[in-house]
This record gives structure tokens, C-alpha cells and sequence, in this order.
């Protein structure tokens, strides 16, 4: 179904927008079917959930979008769990012992090479006395003053000469990339100690935990922000090695970039990338960025807009899609990117990339944000929270050991064009009624 519709607005109608107000989605996902709960030794019925029971007989699910400008009620939650999935991993609590505040810990940026030069915003874009042009003749330098929201701003010099193809490729690698990162931060936290480096000793020593959120500049291509942490091998609970401190990790953290490498698939055959070669590193706490900016940070870069009009928000079906998307929803810089994915995704030697999979984030592969296992929490632990919270505000009090009966059906995804703009209105009330999106950042916060 493209969408659920609604006959009539009596009683049952009221009923359901109450239950739309409580779940405060924009864009709910239907279900209709059963669970019954009964006690496993007696075999009783202990609770029944029936979409039958409720209005209209389908049961509402939030989206559980993190993007503002699609669902901001649920954009909202997702902003709280991720900003407590990496407080968590930096001074403990939901379930992280509270010692992992006295690991060494810092907050890094990690960001891609050039492959040209773009149009920048801020002071004048490009001013060069020398007038250089590109081997195509066309200007290397501009006098412009580019303001924000300018097309423009990320945008190549010359079209001809940047190097799409490289971009592209680098996104689809950028997660291999910082897996290769991590794995170096612990050997250069061995070098920089005067240790010897062998992978056996730094595995039994320590253990380098983290969680980290990808942000698309304006050229397009991806960088990482993250926390890292160091425990020892056994993680959160495990003291790290005495020896490594907060001014030996950020050391090690910049000296690691330049030696992460990996080979690729290129257009002509195989080429090695690497990191760009601003890589920034702050200690956290101890005179640094203190531990509730660092958290703040994250959860802010997980579920803010893209606001560049460089991504989409589901995948590419065809590449006629890319030129359908509406003016202004993508920049013309990123429909190229997008047009050299999908033709580079046809390609068998691009195969392992799956280019074509994810052209809609001009090639980077996977989630936005991402933590180590051991680093702290999780959203489905934190969903598993508020479900017990709600069963208990509820009065229904389970057996120790239960058997669960389900069967759901899918019914749609959104609602019909006149019930989506009452939800609309609806998810509106809701955000106000929160207020503000939470800075996380205390007023003295530099």
C-alpha cells in the first residue's frame, strides 16, 4: 500500500490521532497481528497484544528516522540515545563502568585527500596572483566571496580535471581506511612509548575502543569524527597499560595517519589511497574538549540534515533517478559524483565496492555512525530500556521465564496524502512541546 487512509472522524479517529500524538512520528510504519505472551511452565496467557484492539486495527511504529528534515520527533530520540551511546563510552553509565572516565580518551578527525581544487567558502574563494589555469585552460583561482548555501561552495574549479572517479572510490573505502586507523593508533601508541611493535604484544596490552560519525563535506567526500578510547585488552572494565596516557594517545593518533594505506580498484587498474593530511587530535578532559562537548558533537553530526544537497535518503533505483531528483535537492557536483558511481558500479573490477548500492551517498558504504563493540552501549539496548519502562508504567508484570507467540503483517509505511499532513501537524506539536534540540553543551562551553 502506498499509504493508509482513514474513512470517517468519529470516535475511533479521535482515539487514533491521541495514539499518533504519543508516538509523534511523521511517518509511521503500519502492522497489523498478534503477540501473545504465556507463562513457559504453565502455559497461561499472561498478556495479549492485538492490533484488533487498537484504532483502526493497525499498530503504529515510529520511522525511526535520525534525519531532521524527514522525521524530527524521531530525529529527536535518535539524538538522545546517540548522544548517551557516546557520553556512556566516556565517563560510563548504562551499563559502562564508570572507570572508563580515567582511560586515556581524545576526540579525532580524520578527513580524505584532495582530488582537485574546489570552490571555498568564508574569506575570498581562491585568490592567486599568478592567474594558474588547469591543462584545459580554465582558471585555477577565483575572487569570489562565496556565502553560505552558495551552490558553488565545494563545487570543482574545473569539471574536466577533477578526479570524480578517485572520489567516489575513496568513499567506498573510507570505512576499510579507518578500520586500517585503529589498527595503527595501537602500534604507534607502542612506538611512541619506545615499546616494541608486534600485533601479539599490542593485542594482549591494550585494547583501542571508539565511536565514530561520518560527515559529508561540501565537496562530497567523507570525514570521520570520533572518541577514542584506550581500556586494556579486555575493554571497558579492563585498566589500560599505566604507560599510555592522554597526551601519548593524541600523539599517537597524528602519527598514524600518514601510515594507513590500502589498494583499491582505479579506472586503469589498482591504486593505493590513504588519509588526508589534516588529521586533528584533542585529549579529552585534562585541560582538552571536555567529556560532554565530545559526546555533544557526535550526537549532533549522527542526525543533523545534510543541508548540501549531496545525498539522498534511500537508494538508487536507476540511474534516471539521479536526474529526476528535484532542483535543489542536489547539486549538480553531486549528480556527477552520483552518474560516476553507477557507471563505475557496472564494471566487474568495481564489484566488491557495490558503487551501485550506494550512489545515493556518492559511494560511502554503510551506517553513518559507528562504534567498536566494546566501546559502550547500543540503540536496541536503549529501545529495550524504554520498552520495560513502558511495560512497567503499563502494570503488566512478566513471569521469569515466558514463551512469545507473534504474527505481523506489514500493512505501509506513511500515511495518505490528508492523514499525512494531520500527522504533520501533529509531529509539530509534539517538537514544540519538547522545545529546542538539546546543545548537550553547557553554557561555559568555549
Amino acid at each position: 500500500m502506498s499509504g493508509f487512509e482513514i474513512s470517517g472522524f468519529g470516535p475511533e479517529f479521535r482515539e487514533w490521532v491521541r495514539a499518533l500524538e504519543r508516538l509523534g512520528c511523521v511517518s509511521p510504519v503500519l502492522l497489523m497481528g498478534h503477540t501473545i505472551t504465556r507463562d513457559a511452565r504453565t502455559g497461561e496467557t499472561v498478556h495479549a497484544f492485538r492490533s484488533a484492539d487498537l484504532p483502526f486495527g493497525v499498530l503504529m511504529l515510529p520511522c525511526n528516522n535520525r534525519r531532521e528534515q524527514i522525521c524530527l520527533p524521531c530525529s529527536l530520540l535518535h539524538n538522545g540515545d546517540s548522544f548517551q551511546i557516546v557520553r556512556s563510552g566516556i565517563v560510563g553509565g548504562k551499563g559502562v563502568p564508570a572507570d572508563v572516565g580515567t582511560h586515556p580518551r581524545a576526540f579525532v578527525t580524520v578527513t580524505a585527500p584532495s582530488f582537485g581544487p574546489v570552490h571555498r567558502e568564508g574569506a575570498l574563494c581562491r585568490p592567486r596572483r599568478d592567474k594558474p589555469v588547469c591543462p584545459r585552460g580554465r582558471a585555477l583561482s577565483c575572487l569570489a566571496l562565496h556565502v553560505p548555501g552558495d551552490p558553488l561552495v565545494g563545487a570543482p574549479l574545473c569539471v574536466e580535471c577533477y578526479r570524480y572517479a578517485d572520489q567516489v572510490v575513496w568513499n567506498a573505502s573510507a570505512g576499510g581506511l579507518w578500520w586500517r586507523y585503529v589498527r595503527a593508533l595501537g602500534r604507534e601508541l607502542f612506538r611512541a612509548a619506545g615499546l616494541p611493535v608486534t600485533d601479539k604484544a599490542v593485542r594482549e596490552t591494550l585494547r583501542v575502543s571508539y565511536a565514530r560519525v561520518a560527515e559529508f563535506q561540501r565537496r562530497g567526500v567523507v570525514h570521520f569524527h570520533a572518541v577514542v578510547r584506550v581500556d586494556g585488552p579486555d575493554g571497558g572494565a579492563d585498566e589500560p597499560p599505566a604507560w599510555v596516557t592522554g597526551a601519548l594517545l593524541v600523539q599517537a593518533a597524528q602519527a598514524a595517519g600518514p601510515r594507513v594505506f590500502m589498494d583499491v580498484p582505479g579506472e586503469t587498474g589498482p591504486v593505493r589511497i590513504g588519509l588526508g593530511a589534516q588529521l586533528d587530535a584533542q585529549e579529552i578532559g585534562a585541560g582538552g574538549i571536555s567529556d560532554q562537548a565530545a559526546a555533544s558533537y557526535l550526537a549532533k553530526y549522527v542526525t543533523k540534515d545534510d543541508g548540501r544537497a549531496l545525498v539522498l535518503a534511500s537508494p538508487l533505483r536507476s540511474e534516471a533517478w539521479i536526474d529526476q531528483a528535484p532542483r535543489g535537492v542536489l547539486t549538480a557536483h553531486a549528480r556527477t559524483l552520483m552518474h560516476t558511481a553507477w557507471r563505475l558500479g557496472g564494471r566487474d573490477d568495481f564489484g566488491t565496492l557495490r558503487l551501485r548500492q550506494w550512489a545515493h551517498q556518492l559511494g560511502f558504504r554503510g551506517n553513518v555512525v559507528t562504534k567498536s563493540r566494546a566501546y559502550s552501549t547500543t540503540y536496541g539496548a536503549l529501545r529495550g530500556e524504554r520498552q520495560e519502562f513502558r511495560r512497567a508504567a503499563a502494570g503488566v508484570v512478566l513471569p521469569d521465564e515466558v514463551v512469545t507467540e507473534s504474527s505481523w503483517r506489514f500493512v505501509s509505511k506513511g500515511l495518505s496524502p490528508r492523514l499525512a499532513e494531520i500527522a504533520a501537524g501533529v509531529a509539530e506539536d509534539v517538537a514544540m512541546r519538547k522545545g529546542q534540540r538539546p546543545s548537550w553543551i553547557p553554557d561555559d562551553e568555549p
